[in-house]
């Protein structure tokens, strides 16, 4: 929506450009001059003298105004405006063993099947530069023929992927099944060997504990048969025998420790070297599985890639026809009839409504007082009774070129409703210093000072004329706003001298 302001704005052009000079302003009214004013007149005048080559007062009604003030740095420039293009989002490939086509964003790229190729075809071109679209409005049409052999590619991609995930995926159960009976194989096994290197190691160490056994019973009868020597019994006999047996059990029990280190230790290693195996094994196996997973899992990638191809382009191709995205003016086409889309071109660009600037150069002495945020007022030349409003969006912090002076770069984004506006319309951008609003306000020139009192020259309804003292506040430089003293609407007169022939 254009905004339109009904008060006069006064806009500096920079500090430079300031008036160095207060314009003084001295009325002096007499009852004579007033009579002669001409009441209801746009201008009335109050001649001093009738000789020639004197001056005369001239008197020229304006009105009390209700409004905004608004003081700021102002700079021309003019308009650039951002595009927004128009591209296929669907990612449509074909794919086969002797080529391929692909389209991605805007681009189609037909590739060749027994070196013919795979395009699709603009059939007719309905917009053009310039021309207003809306949402859903037609941008092109593709040929009958060419979608019809783009299908086909892409139903052939399909079926061609389907089968190649049914062969990857027979191929792969086939090897799990192997896979699977090597290693269940191996852990059998392993299990085997564990079982028969426990039995060893209990068997050794029951024959050691059978040895042992013996040869602390035989030492308990030698202590038994010494004890009775002792006591007077004659066993000299019985105790020499029960020595020898002793000794063929002590031999006994060597034995049978001997073979315990022995035989443990070959039964450690076949026992290790089994589960080193069993270990490989399973590595083997995780190795293989992984392995037909990738072949798999790549299968089906690509057959869903090529599914949601096909699906793609039939939501993409629909009745022919590609519709618009977007409401806008057409700033570019990408495409005549009886050309293919190509990769790297995009089908139209809009203008981009949120994109609408103008870049002014700030000097350095202005520079400092300009923030991102600040809020903006914009009078193009195409709209001498509009006023747009914005907001700074960057600043170039790098000296503009082509100047004599030092200067800054200083982007503005264009707010609101802007249809109408075109690229390189050329105005003044104001960057708001100080601003109020909702003030009553008269120019400058209707101010009488005496003294410390401010006054203006006041006619009534009836064409009464009176001096009003007033209370001034802010000025823009060329108006002032009335703090008291002064409604809004009352006419005021302000003097300006004329000099006579």
């Amino acid at each position: 929506m254009v905004l339109v302001l009904p008060q006069p704005l006064h806009f500096r052009e920079s500090r430079r450009k300031k008036q160095n000079e207060k314009e003084k302003v001295t009325v002096v009214l007499s009852l004579g001059a007033a009579a002669l004013l001409l009441i209801g007149g746009i201008s009335v005048y109050a001649h001093q003298t009738s000789d020639s080559g004197e001056s005369e007062t001239v008197y020229k009604e304006t009105t009390a105004e209700y409004g905004t003030l608004t003081v700021g740095i102002t700079e021309s420039g003019s308009v650039t405006i951002g595009s927004i293009s128009q591209d296929m989002d669907e990612d449509i490939s074909t794919s086969s063993n002797s080529g391929s086509s692909q389209t991605s964003g805007t681009q189609t790229t037909g590739t060749s099947t027994n070196n013919s190729s795979v395009v699709l075809e603009v059939e007719e071109v309905y917009v053009s530069v310039g021309q207003q679209v809306k949402a859903g409005d037609a941008l092109l049409k593709l040929t009958d023929e060419s979608i019809e052999k783009y299908r086909k590619k892409l139903q052939e991609a399909v079926t061609e992927a389907s089968a190649d995930y049914n062969s990857a995926a027979l191929s792969s159960a086939k090897e799990k099944v192997s896979a699977s009976y090597s290693y269940n194989l191996s852990v059998a096994e392993g299990s085997v060997a564990q079982e028969e290197y426990e039995a060893t190691i209990s068997e050794l160490q029951d024959a050691v504990d059978e040895a042992q056994e013996a040869v602390d019973e035989s030492q308990a009868l030698l202590t038994y048969y010494q004890e009775m020597i002792d006591s007077g019994m004659d066993l000299s006999e019985s105790l020499a025998d029960e020595q020898g047996n002793y000794d063929k059990l002590y031999n006994k029990l060597k034995a049978a420790k001997s073979a315990y280190t022995t035989k443990s230790v070959e039964a450690e290693k076949k026992y290790k070297e089994a589960m080193l195996s069993y270990e490989n094994a399973d590595s083997q196996y995780s190795a293989d599985v992984a392995g037909v997973d990738v072949s798999v899992d790549t299968a089906q990638d690509t057959l869903t890639d090529a599914k949601e191809a096909l699906s793609e382009f039939e939501i993409f191709v629909g009745d022919g026809t590609i519709y618009s995205d977007y409401d806008g003016t057409i700033m570019s086409v990408g495409y005549e009839a009886g050309d293919d889309l190509s990769a790297g071109t995009s089908i139209v660009t809009f203008a981009d409504t949120d994109a609408v600037t103008m870049t002014v150069s700030v000097s350095e002495e202005d520079i400092s007082e300009i923030a991102i945020g600040d809020e903006v007022m914009i009078e193009l030349n195409a709209y001498e009774d509009q006023t747009f409003f914005g907001e700074v969006e960057s600043i170039d912090t790098s000296v503009s070129s082509g100047s004599s002076t030092v200067s800054y770069n200083v982007t503005v984004k264009i707010n609101g409703d802007v249809d109408g506006i075109y690229t390189d319309m050329t105005g003044n951008v104001t960057i708001i210093e100080k601003q109020v609003a909702d003030v009553v306000y008269v120019s400058n020139k209707a101010i009488i000072n005496e003294g410390t009192a401010s006054y203006v020259i006041v006619k009534d309804s009836d064409g009464t004329i009176e001096k009003k003292e007033v209370t001034t506040g802010f000025s823009d430089g060329v108006n002032v706003e009335i703090t008291e003293g002064l409604s809004e609407g009352e006419t005021v007169l302000i003097e300006s001298q004329v000099t006579g022939e």
